[in-house]
This record gives C-alpha cells, structure tokens and sequence, in this order.
C-alpha cells in the first residue's frame, strides 16, 4: 500500500519509518521543498541506525489520487493542511489523524468526503535533531479507533506495523483521557516554565493542578464519562512523575515562539464546559493565559 503523510515533524517521520519497515510505500507531504530529505532520514535509537527514505512532494506538486493518508500535523493546523489536498481524496480513501487535542476529527470528519475516518494517539517518543535525523526514544503504545461505528477498528495495512497497537471502539473517550491529562499538565508547565516533575514540587502548582483536575472531571461526568478508575489527579500526578524530566510540547512550542495547542486542549474542554452549563475557571484563566503568551510571540 502507499501512504502519504501529512505533518513531517517527529511523530510524521516515526511513521514514515513503521511503515516502511512493515513494507508500505510512503510520500511526506511537505510544506515546501526541502532537498536535505532528498538522501532520506537516519532513524536513531539505543541499539542502531538505519535510513529511511521516503518520497517527499508539496501540496503544489501533485494531483494524484491519495488512497491512504496519515495527519500528524499540530493540531490547529489539521483542516488547513488538509484543505489543497481534498480534491485528491476520495469516498475510499483512508485517513488517520494521529494527533494531540480534541475538536477537530469532528471538523475534519465534517470536511473529508471520505467515510473512512480513524483517530489515534500515542505515548511514542522521539525527536528530530535535523529534518533527515530522528532520535526514536520509545515506541510506546497507539490506541486508535474509527470515528464511524461502521469501520472496522483498524486501517488497512496497519496489523503489521511491529508496534503496541490497540484497536478501540470508543476512541473518543480514549482521546477525552489524553485530554484531561494534556490538561492537568500542559498549561501549567508552559506557565510556570517548569518540567514536568516539577510541577510535584511546590505546593502553588500542586493546588493548581487538583483543581484544573476537579474541573475536567466536573465536565466528564456531566458528559456521563469517567475517566480513570482513579482520580484524574493521582492519574496526572503519576504521569507527571513518570515524565518528571520531559519538557511538555506546550512548554517547548511556547520557548520556540511556535503557536500551542491549546485552543484543542484548554479551549475544547472550555467549550464543553459552556455547552453543558459547568464552571471551570481556572481551566479558562489558563487558557486566557496561554492565549496571551501566544498573542505575545505573533
């Protein structure tokens, strides 16, 4: 089979890379040209290394029919990096969106011509020293779902990717737990310019991140959803733990000057909020606060 992926940042290029080595054909859809890619991309991790080497092409640059398409973009880049790509997608088309955030597979599903609409999130780890460097840190698990009931759980050519894949039937609330962790953590490490674990340490933070936990539950069971076996707090708190080191992608987006996420993190959970009547102040003092951090770096 071939994909095409859209999104060529590190989680993009891992895939690029899976699929490959599963024996799929694979085009990153670039934003503009990059001839550095033209040698392909070295694929480090603890043990070896090995090139990859994709075809790569601009949205400009071909018309051909996509049968298979993979999203890794940011998530608020989802529609427009999609859009000069709609006419070459079709009723039978694949697509999986493998991405952080909430709101916009319901966008995208009301956009895309196709049926054939999956979600997904994963705990892989790596990061791009370079465009044609990556540094694999884990594999990690991916939960994917489809967004129709009447798909089956995987994409075609997905059963032999060599990696922990899970197929869901409620994918939405696989995604709502990411969210509600991407919630606890995310905002306040960008606001404190912390790491993750720190966030533990000082008891300001610490209060802060039980109450944005109290509000994200609050709006969960107003949905009629639990989360977690456990309180989201003692769920956040561990996962902060485990990644006491790890720098959040809206701390790093935020220190990079690069827009965050999180009108599809803070923001979607606010926007529930409102729907279902439910108070959740300080989750929308973060995201104002954030917002403003944003607006700063334009």
């Amino acid at each position: 089979m071939h994909w095409h992926i859209l999104g060529a940042g590190a989680i993009g290029t891992l895939w690029a890379d899976l699929l490959m080595q599963a024996g799929h054909s694979v085009t990153l859809i670039l934003r503009q040209a990059n001839h550095s890619l033209e040698q392909g991309i070295q694929v480090i991790d603890s043990e070896k290394q090995h090139r990859c080497t994709p075809i790569t092409e601009t949205p400009a640059e071909n018309s051909a029919p996509i049968h298979n398409l993979l999203v890794t973009t940011k998530a608020q880049h989802t529609l427009p990096a999609l859009e000069p790509l709609l006419p070459r997608l079709g009723a039978s088309t694949q697509v999986v969106l493998l991405q952080n955030g909430m709101g916009q597979q319901q966008a995208a599903a009301d956009r895309l011509p196709t049926r054939k609409l999956w979600a997904a999130t994963t705990t892989a780890g790596a990061w791009r020293e370079s465009p044609a460097r990556l540094h694999l840190v884990s594999l990690g698990q991916t939960q994917i779902g489809p967004w129709h009931s009447e798909q089956p759980q995987l994409p075609e050519g997905w059963d032999a990717l060599g990696i922990e894949l899970h197929g869901c039937t409620e994918i939405e609330q696989v995604l709502w737990r990411k969210l509600a962790i991407n919630c606890a953590i995310n905002p306040l490490t960008a606001l404190h310019r912390c790491r993750n674990g720190e966030l533990l340490s000082d008891p300001q933070r610490l209060q802060q991140m039980q109450q944005v936990c109290e509000e994200v539950e609050a709006v969960a069971a107003a949905l009629g959803m639990s989360l977690f076996d456990q309180p989201l707090q003692q769920q956040a708190s561990a996962v902060a733990q485990s990644t006491g080191n790890n720098l959040s992608s809206m701390l790093q987006d935020i220190r990079h000057g690069r827009a965050t996420e999180i009108e599809q993190i803070t923001g979607f959970l606010c926007d529930q909020a409102d729907i279902l009547g439910v108070d959740v102040p300080l989750n929308r003092n973060l995201l104002q606060q954030v917002r403003n951090l944003n607006s700063a770096k334009e």
